[in-house]
């Protein structure tokens, strides 16, 4: 069934002849792609018309003249050159960096992979190479000044005769053999485009067959071979058959290459393209794990793959809690027709709740973590930030910024319920408590996993907002001395009644929107 859908899914991206991508985008983007094997299929085009020369030259019969060095040699240096060209190409640069200084030589820098990047470049050097190699496969035989058949003289009783089968049989197979290094050259460019090098080996195998076919030495080999028993071909076809089954073979291994690297292109572009909507959603999940625990919580849970299961907690020797709430949003719910059975009222919280919120996001409130909200009550910490942890002994120094922070926040948060009042025409109040101490966070659940904090600190806190005043912040008496001794002014309220904790002292922080 894997077999059957990958043919369906190539079949869908890939035209059946062609190989071409059916998205024009994409074909385009694949043909741009850079090739950084050029290098290897020059050198090896190089390698394979050197055995071509070392097989011309080592043909005794084969005639050595100028046109034959004066092919050779020079498409020798041609190639040379493409081959230094082509590592030099992947060579680092011995250029410093502009950051370098002047007394450190030797720094390597980028390769600049021009020809690796540039497809006019390669394409350039595949069709010289491909018409120098051709050419020199054959160019001795083109020669009007030279007979390139050898000649022997055999004379037996008083006779001579000219002897010239033996020598053509012993260096026409060279010419053909030539041939088809020849075709191997333009073959071993392995990642160009398979049709073009399908028309460039037509081209050069139809050249080397109308040459052959003309030369009157090719017809005399065969007709020197008449006399054997089994009937003979034409020579034309039995040279072109041999050129175009070599041909053809190159053409089947080209077609499978050129499938082979289409697909791993398109499994990688599908790859990258399904890496990029993993990395998406998890700048999505990151994004929303933040919005419901403390940054460095969420992090913690994303390095351990959203494992849940064991107990995350931290123990803070020193945390600044707040309650705020806006007691008067009780008298205002009403679920009666006008407020749409309540909902205008839900609406007019979230719009209050929403600038809170917003005031988080201010330099100077980094420090502060949102806990919950319970109806119309805001909860809130300071400090809760890596590194704060119990056993830090920069706690302490942090002790005074943490408080002084909340209670800013708390003046921030009355400023803009007034305006709120204001656009809205409500008169709600803020009552604050505000209480600092150890603390323990953590997060409990695996399903809507909830981040709090608990400890005596945290119930005090409570408790001065509960029996505070309205439109005033409350605190504790060790809060206070802190307070005051950051230059706030706080007035003594004196004993107070404490639910569950007795009679304590307490203070209120003096704002600008205290009640006269």
């Amino acid at each position: 069934m894997t077999v059957c859908f990958r043919k369906w899914w190539h079949s869908e991206d890939l035209h059946p002849a062609f190989l071409w991508f059916r998205d024009q985008k994409q074909e385009v983007n694949y043909r741009r792609k850079p090739d950084n094997e050029f290098r290897y299929y020059i050198t090896c085009s190089a390698i394979v018309f050197l055995a071509m020369c070392v097989m011309q030259l080592s043909t005794i019969f084969l005639p050595r003249n100028i046109v034959l060095y004066g092919t050779l040699g020079p498409t020798i240096l041609v190639l040379a050159v493409f081959v230094y060209l082509s590592w030099l190409d992947h060579c680092c640069r011995q250029e410093p960096p502009s950051d370098t200084p002047p007394d450190e030589l030797g720094v390597c820098a980028p390769p600049r992979q021009v020809i690796a990047n540039h497809k006019g470049l390669r394409l350039s050097i595949f069709l010289i190479t491909s018409v120098l190699v051709s050419a020199c496969a054959v160019m001795t035989l083109v020669d009007p000044d030279q007979d390139p058949v050898p000649v022997m003289l055999n004379i037996e009783n008083g006779t001579t005769t000219v002897e010239t089968s033996g020598y053509i049989a012993k260096f026409i197979p060279t010419y053909i053999y030539s041939s088809v290094l020849s075709l191997t050259c333009i073959w071993v460019f392995l990642k160009l485009e398979f049709l073009l090098k399908l028309l460039v080996m037509l081209i050069s195998a139809v050249v080397h067959i109308c040459i052959y076919s003309q030369l009157s030495i090719f017809h005399n080999y065969h007709d020197s071979l008449k006399d054997h028993k089994f009937p003979l071909l034409p020579f034309e076809f039995q040279i072109s058959l041999v050129l175009f089954v070599v041909v053809a073979l190159f053409y089947i291994l080209d077609r499978q290459i050129e499938f082979t690297s289409r697909t791993d292109y398109l499994w990688k572009s599908k790859l990258m393209v399904e890496q990029d909507e993993v990395e998406t959603m998890r700048g999505i999940n990151k994004i929303l794990l933040e919005n419901i625990l403390p940054a460095h919580v969420a992090d913690h849970y994303l390095a351990t793959r959203g494992d849940t299961q064991d107990l995350y907690h931290e123990r803070y020797s020193c945390i600044a809690v707040m309650f705020a709430s806006i007691p008067n949003f009780k008298e205002f719910y009403d679920e009666n027709d006008v407020n749409k059975q309540g909902l205008e009222c839900l609406r007019l919280l979230n719009e209050i709740i929403c600038e809170f919120d917003k005031l988080l996001s201010k330099p100077k409130f980094s420090c502060i973590e949102k806990i919950k909200t319970i109806g119309s009550t805001y909860m809130i910490a300071s400090g809760l930030n890596p590194g704060n942890e119990d056993g830090n002994g920069e706690a302490s120094r942090k002790e005074e910024h943490i408080i002084t922070a909340l209670v800013d926040y708390g003046i921030a948060l009355m400023g803009s319920l007034d305006q709120i009042n204001r656009d809205s025409f409500q008169r709600f109040k803020l009552r604050v408590g505000i209480n600092h101490g150890p603390v323990i966070a953590g997060v409990v659940g695996a399903q809507k996993p909830q981040y709090d904090i608990w400890s005596n600190t945290v119930n005090v806190a409570s408790r001065m907002d509960s029996c505070g005043v309205i439109g005033r912040i409350q605190v504790s008496e060790d809060t206070a001395k802190i307070l005051t001794n950051a230059g706030y002014s706080c007035e003594c309220r004196g004993p107070t009644y404490v639910k569950g904790k007795g009679t304590l002292t307490t203070y209120f922080v003096k704002t600008p929107f205290d009640e006269k």
